[in-house]
């Protein structure tokens, strides 16, 4: 389940090997990948990308047969470089990479697009390198920046796509955008959605998780398990203690949202601090 694009040249013995580029802006990810990979027989790693822009200029020059994209990247998402290196003479196939749970990626599945999910398996990166062989040996399938387009606008990771999320007002449902929405909170079961003045109890979606896949255009992070923030409305960023930040919100209130530990390094990445 790859976007095949592009062929190879198969070696002397007709063996297929692969160039890959592991897109992702966490080293951890990169290592652990390019680790994997370097396991299997006739994969190489030419090059690794830690941005959107940085990825495409190394597609564009290394040429690879192959790229694994991380979709949450600071700045653009995997999404946007799929869809500007699917208008190359010679694009490579995509395997898109991401730390959601099976619920968010059933998308993937349905619209023949192949993706791994974090932390790697082998197993699983070994298989998804086997179908991107079987592909190349069969030289693939081309796919239109059309239909790329409609790949992902299904998947909701389009930026041209009406996003609005449907929360309870007064007996009525009201549909808010997701630009006016300061943060989102899992409480006692709930989802709650915060603008800058109000609170609304969200009935379309059960957990923040596929809440964070519908919000993947917009600047929203992780900080909590509980917790999922607009980066355009922080007001604050409050050191605290082990590792952990404090966000003061510019909402009504200065809502005060955590950043926990383990979150911490990615979020300041996402900030630039």
């Amino acid at each position: 389940m790859v976007i095949s694009v592009g062929s190879v040249v198969n070696s002397k013995e007709d063996r297929v090997k692969i160039r890959c580029i592991i897109v992702d802006d966490e080293p951890p990810a990169v290592d652990e990948l390019a680790y994997i990979l370097s396991k299997i027989e006739d994969v190489e790693v030419v090059a690794s990308s830690n941005s959107a822009s940085k990825a495409i200029k190394e597609i564009r020059t290394k040429k690879p047969d192959l790229v694994f994209l991380d979709i949450h990247m600071p700045v653009q998402s995997g999404f946007h470089v799929a869809r500007m290196v699917s208008s190359f003479d010679k694009p490579p196939m995509i395997i898109f990479a991401t730390a959601f749970d099976q619920y968010a990626v059933r998308a993937f599945d349905a619209n023949a697009i192949d993706y791994v999910l974090k932390p790697f398996s082998e197993n699983r990166i070994r298989k998804s390198i086997e179908r991107a062989k079987e592909l190349i040996s069969s030289k693939g399938k081309t796919v239109s920046i059309k239909e790329l387009d409609r790949l992902i606008e299904n998947i909701g990771g389009t930026e041209k796509s009406v996003v609005r999320i449907s929360v309870e007002n007064k007996g009525r449902i009201l549909l808010l955008d997701p630009e006016g929405i300061f943060f989102c909170k899992s409480e006692e079961k709930k989802i709650i959605i915060s603008t800058q003045n109000n609170q609304f109890v969200c009935h379309s979606v059960s957990t923040l998780s596929k809440l964070e896949t519908i919000l993947l255009p917009y600047p929203f992070f992780r900080t909590h398990r509980a917790y999922l923030v607009n980066l355009s409305y922080i007001k604050e960023v409050i050191p605290w203690f082990n590792g952990r930040y404090l966000l003061n919100m510019s909402d009504e209130k200065s809502t005060e949202i955590p950043v926990s530990r383990n979150r911490a390094g990615n979020f300041k990445k996402k900030l630039g601090i």
